[in-house]
């Protein structure tokens, strides 16, 4: 479901203050229902297919996860965001479920 003009400004790559790594390619999001039926934000971080995920840490990714929280808090978006990671690659490849 499309998000509000809001929400893309937060999650604008010009505008979020992500740390040097891992490198983001681009930030979607979509409007979600979570487990407990309550609104929520499914956010899709796309990595830079240069990322090398075996030198990203914890850290890394925490640090981003809380960079996207805080724009989204910082535009007024009170919904929770269920952050999640990929490269593109991975993205494409098929499912091996089916």
């Amino acid at each position: 479901m499309p998000v509000d003009e809001k929400t893309r400004e937060a999650l604008a790559l010009d505008g979020l203050q992500l740390p040097p790594s891992p490198p983001v390619a681009r930030v979607e999001a979509e409007e979600y229902t979570d487990s407990t039926g309550e609104p929520s934000l499914r956010v899709l971080v796309v990595l830079d297919e240069s990322a090398d995920l075996d030198q990203v840490s914890g850290e890394d990714v925490g640090e981003l996860k809380f960079a996207i929280r805080e724009s989204l808090r910082e535009h007024g978006i009170e919904v929770f965001p269920y952050i999640f990671l990929a490269k593109q690659s991975e993205l494409d490849e098929p499912d091996d479920e089916g």
